[in-house]
């Protein structure tokens, strides 16, 4: 069916990072315009994204490389099961300029059953690293001149997580939200991020084992 929850195929690649474009399929995400949906930018920026990864030998899966449905749990377990050493969720807004850097908010911790996480809180163990990554991506869009604040919210999948874990909320420029489909535009803030995140990859990789 058309725009279906479709796997995700991991096959036996490992994985340094994990994009994550948000919405796709029926769920369009913000009306950016009453042309654009927020679907199709994430979209277009996590591929390049993921060529900035790749391009530094990071390599990278796209969990979502079409206009398919995914549910927040199978992102979050698609992630998990890929063992990248960070994840990345892409989103987009029409509201303000420049970017907003999202690390979780999480819930008191559930119990833990052995090796089994509490799903909700999951991400606590990964908190500082995550904010570690954060604050790199931050300092290189600041290069670049870029606008950029960093927050904690309550924003799933990123509880979920076992894993470092960030979100990217993406604004247009001086507030045209014309150039949030711009490939000039996109290929700045790929590029800053990936600078940012290759910069601590030690970190990032030391973490995750």
């Amino acid at each position: 069916m058309p725009g279906a929850a479709t796997p995700v195929a991991l096959g036996t690649r490992h994985y340094f990072a994990v994009v994550d474009a948000s919405h796709g399929g029926e769920e369009r995400g913000a009306a950016l315009t009453d042309q654009m949906a927020e679907k199709d930018i994430t979209l277009a920026f996590a591929r390049r994204l993921r060529q900035e990864f790749d391009a530094r030998d990071l390599p990278t899966l796209l969990l979502r490389d079409a206009d398919v449905t995914l549910t927040l749990d199978q992102r979050a377990s698609a992630a998990n099961a890929s063992g990248a050493a960070i994840y990345i969720s892409v989103h987009a807004t029409s509201q303000g300029s420049g970017v907003r850097l999202y690390t979780a908010l999480t819930p008191p911790a559930g119990q833990d059953r052995g090796p089994f996480l509490d799903w909700d809180s999951a991400q606590t163990s990964f908190l500082a690293t995550s904010r570690i990554a954060a604050i790199g991506v931050a300092a290189e869009l600041r290069n670049q001149q870029v606008p950029v604040r960093i927050l904690v919210a309550p924003l799933r999948p990123l509880n979920n997580l076992i894993t470092a874990a960030i979100a990217i909320e993406v604004a247009p420029p001086a507030n045209d939200v014309t150039q949030l489909n711009a490939a000039a535009y996109q290929s700045l803030i790929a590029n800053a991020v990936a600078l940012g995140v290759a910069d601590i990859r030690s970190q990032l990789q030391a973490a995750g084992k």
